[in-house]
């Protein structure tokens, strides 16, 4: 099977989704029957900042995905395209796949701007989602959403878990003894959360949980630690909301913002972190789970949409719209030694259903139906 996969937003993203990708590659890269091209354009796909900027990079994105790339399949005689992440071309002369992670932009939709969602959103990146032959999705949650809010045919939605990139896993630290924290953090003394500052991520709610935590008497040098950058969208980003709730609180000393920390370290951030809170408000997947599973490190995480479905019973589940219940829960993770011990030796136990081999196999079987 000639297979091309889509990689032009590996030059754009530094999110889940980048590595989602970079690990399905590398498993596909030894697949026995899978011939493989990697396209990405080479030119780039930034032109600056402010509107005009911005507008000439969607423009470029744009004719990659829809014109150049379909272009490039025909002429390199490609059987089966996939595309990693939600843009993927309206029509192409070989079969097509592309994993759509959720369906957050239609769940979500008050923090989308009316304009992007109706004139961009609908006709170029969910019509090419529904004209797609196979849609890959990341959890049983996902797919039902998938398909009933973009009204598809649900035998066309393949559930295929994530893996968990094998840096993140103890038995693997060959490196990294030199890796120094972040100002201000200490090993063992703090919560970590990784991800954008998107309105969905929760992080205000976190951060005055955390308050609530730090009156606790053996609470001491505890800390919160922010890793990721502000979210692209202005609808969606709380960058500055948190700044301001930050200064607010008088916490500019005891929450860290990390901004964005390269793959390479973010395995020895989790490592000697306290425990990972991640009380998100929607998550077609939610990779900071798994990661603190393989980190050995406790978890936090919310009982809503998909993320009791991939934790299992191996976290410990909070109400994200409750503050008090994520403090609570906090405290309990902190606190108490004998469940910190029994989450990660489930964590352990149930990281292992997670793995990119057993992902990309999937994937490549029901590539090879289309082909």
């Amino acid at each position: 099977m000639k297979l091309a996969v889509d990689t032009h937003h590996l030059l754009l993203e530094h999110a889940g989704t980048k590595r989602v990708t970079v690990n399905l590659i590398e498993q596909f890269k030894k697949t026995p029957g899978v011939n493989l091209l990697l396209l990405s354009p080479t030119y780039s796909l930034k032109r600056g900042t402010g509107i005009i900027g911005k507008l000439a990079g969607h423009f470029i994105r744009f004719f990659w995905v829809h014109i150049h790339l379909p272009l490039l399949c025909r002429n390199k005689k490609v059987e089966v395209l996939l595309s990693p992440e939600f843009n993927t071309p309206l029509y192409t002369s070989c079969k097509r796949a592309v994993i759509a992670h959720d369906a957050h932009m239609r769940a979500q939709r008050k923090y989308t701007s009316s304009l992007w969602f109706y004139f961009y959103y609908i006709p170029f990146i969910e019509s090419a989602i529904r004209r797609a032959d196979l849609i890959f999705t990341v959890s049983q949650f996902s797919k039902n959403q998938i398909v009933e809010l973009m009204r598809l045919d649900e035998s066309k939605v393949v559930v295929a878990y994530n893996g968990v990139d094998k840096s993140f896993f103890l038995d693997g630290e060959t490196e990294g003894g030199e890796y120094r924290l972040p100002a201000g953090l200490i090993r063992g003394k703090y919560i970590l959360f990784v991800g954008t500052f998107e309105s969905r991520k929760n992080i205000e709610r976190l951060i005055a949980a955390f308050v609530a935590v730090k009156k606790h008497p053996l609470a001491g040098e505890l800390k919160l630690a922010i890793a990721g950058n502000s979210a692209s969208s202005k609808f969606s980003d709380r960058s500055q909301q948190i700044d301001n709730l930050i200064a607010e609180l008088g916490l500019t000393q005891e929450v860290v913002l990390c901004g964005f920390v390269p793959d390479a370290e973010l395995p020895m951030l989790y490592r000697q972190a306290c425990l990972v809170a991640f009380p998100s408000l929607h998550e077609g997947f939610g990779l900071p789970i798994i990661e603190g599973f393989a980190s050995e490190v406790p978890v936090l995480t919310s009982n809503v949409c998909s993320m009791p479905e991939i934790a299992g019973n191996a976290a410990l589940i909070a109400d994200p719209y409750n503050t008090t219940d994520i403090a609570e829960k906090l405290e309990q993770l902190i606190f108490d030694p004998i469940l910190r011990r029994q989450l990660i030796a489930e964590g352990v136990e149930r990281v292992k259903e997670f793995t990119w081999d057993r992902c990309a196999k999937q994937i490549v079987n029901h590539l090879k139906m289309l082909a």
